[in-house]
């Protein structure tokens, strides 16, 4: 009986041991999945904050997109007023050219009566 009792108890013993050593494995593995929770946790965060930079430069960017969509538009109206004034200023040049050519023609008709 004793040699029994000996013998459950080792084997007791030993199972204990077994406990103990999956406890220990646990826990460590338990630390393991907190560490890289953390871990994870950070770079989420670091990931958000990179996020928010992209998104207000991607804010700024569109801002600065519209104001030079705006300045494009002036300039091609400006471009539009220029070019019309421009072949105004043309065709009153051509009249104005025709003009003198035909008082010219009437100065020397005149002069040839004259002389």
């Amino acid at each position: 009986m004793q040699a029994n009792s000996e013998k459950s108890a080792k084997q007791l013993e030993s199972q204990i041991s077994e406990q103990l050593a999956k406890l220990d494995a646990s826990q460590r593995d338990l630390q393991e999945l907190h560490s890289a929770k953390s871990r994870a946790q950070a770079e989420a965060t670091d990931v958000g904050q990179k996020l928010e930079e992209a998104e207000s430069q991607l804010n700024q960017l569109n801002k600065a997109k519209q104001t030079l969509a705006r300045s494009l538009e002036d300039a091609k109206s400006s471009l539009e007023d220029e070019s019309r004034v421009r072949a105004k200023l043309q065709g009153e040049n051509r009249n104005l050219q025709a003009e003198l050519e035909q008082m010219r023609d009437q100065v020397r008709a005149s002069c040839c009566i004259i002389g």
